[in-house]
């Protein structure tokens, strides 16, 4: 019955605390009458509230630090546009022709025309051969021609006289083919006389030994005294306008390169002259087919030289027009490996993720460098992309093209 009791007791009394914590008042001392007083649902609720309030900051403090936790980044946008495709060649300067005026006849030289240096057009002269005999084989063939003549004049008027006997009766019949026979050999002398005065014409006309093209002369060249044979060099003749650029291009690019297009060609000495940079070509030749050793393809550029101011030997670099593309021009170092070594740049969308792309290098230049395979518009870190990676949120700045 105690144990009974004991436990009866205890349950009223956790009754009672329970009902005054409900409807009950707590009264804080120091505040006076009624000021201290505070309902204790109140003071549970407000704890409640308070508990509530602080969460809250809590997660705001979260999140401005998740958002201070952001790398920093600084970007540029960059649009595509239109680049000119070029292809670099090197190579040499070459005459377009070099050759050497042969005698096509034979004898001694008489008189040399032009030196070494000299420019010469088509059609000057520039050696002579002593014409020995030549003269009075002329005048042999002259003389030739004057008795085949006389010859086919008596024989023409014994024809006539045959004929005009034969139509009166007066000769027989069969003669006439006696005359005709006369009258077609007095023809066949008059024509060999006439080929044999126009071959020792010729060969008088071969003493005298002319440019066959514009250029240059320069050595061999013959002295006067000197033997020549037929095929004898008397002079050689280098034509530099205009003059040639002989490259080789490799295979790889040999698809780009064009006959007409045009071209740029810079010397080794090239000129310091005020705004004097290139000389100007055109692509005449590409070679069908590759060189076994090298798998490169020859190609020539024609180059107007008219004052022959570029020589023939020179080393020399071209850049061929080859049309143009769209592609991005962007700074060098804006450039970033992926992890397997793919060359690429680290872009960021409207979310602000990072995204990496791989970029194809077509050609480079003093601004920067040009890339394939960016979309149109592409906003571009081009500080910090080494501290980010494909996929991250990032915090970025943008920044004007004109900053770099």
């Amino acid at each position: 019955m105690k144990f009974l009791s004991s436990y009866g007791i205890a349950f009223i009394l956790i009754l009672f605390v329970a009902g005054w914590l409900i409807t009950g008042t707590l009264i804080e001392g120091g505040k006076g009458p009624g000021k201290g007083e505070k309902s204790i649902v109140e003071m549970i609720k407000g704890s409640d509230e308070q508990a509530s309030s602080e969460e809250k900051v809590d997660a705001k403090q979260e999140e401005s630090q998740e958002e201070e936790k952001l790398q920093s980044v600084r970007t540029v946008v960059f649009n595509a546009q239109a680049m000119p495709i070029s292809v670099s060649l090197r190579g040499r300067t070459k005459a377009s022709t070099s050759i050497s005026v042969a005698a096509q006849t034979s004898g001694i030289i008489e008189t040399i025309h032009v030196s070494k240096g000299d420019v010469v057009k088509l059609g000057d002269l520039l050696c002579t051969i002593e014409s020995g005999t030549r003269q009075a084989q002329i005048v042999q063939g002259e003389a030739s021609i004057a008795q085949a003549k006389a010859s086919l004049a008596q024989v023409e008027a014994d024809f006539a006289t045959n004929k005009n006997l034969r139509e009166k009766g007066l000769a027989a019949a069969n003669t006439a083919r006696s005359f005709e026979v006369q009258l077609q050999a007095a023809k066949s002398s008059l024509a060999a006389a006439k080929a044999a005065l126009a071959g020792a014409e010729l060969e008088l006309s071969r003493t005298k030994i002319h440019a066959k093209i514009s250029g240059i002369v320069q050595d061999p060249l013959a002295n006067v005294g000197d033997m020549m044979n037929i095929g004898a060099t008397c002079a050689t003749l280098v034509q530099l306008d205009p003059i040639l650029f002989a490259g080789k291009i490799a295979e790889a690019k040999v698809s780009l390169i064009q006959i007409g297009m045009n071209a740029k060609i810079t010397t080794i000495n090239m000129p310091p002259i005020k705004g004097f940079k290139h000389h100007e070509g055109e692509v005449i030749y590409v070679s069908p087919s590759a060189d076994e050793a090298t798998r490169s393809f020859n190609v020539e550029i024609k180059i107007a030289n008219p004052n022959n101011n570029i020589r023939a030997g020179l080393s020399a670099s071209a850049i061929v027009n080859a049309g143009e593309t769209v592609a991005h021009l962007i700074p060098q170092s804006a450039l970033t490996l992926a992890s397997d070594g793919t060359i690429g740049v680290k872009i960021v969308d409207e979310q602000d993720v990072v995204h990496f792309k791989k970029v194809t290098l077509v050609n480079d230049d003093t601004k920067g460098v040009w890339v394939l395979g960016l979309p149109d518009i592409a906003q571009m870190i081009i500080f910090g992309q080494e501290y980010v990676v494909d996929g991250q949120l990032v915090a970025p700045t943008l920044v004007s093209g004109e900053a770099l």
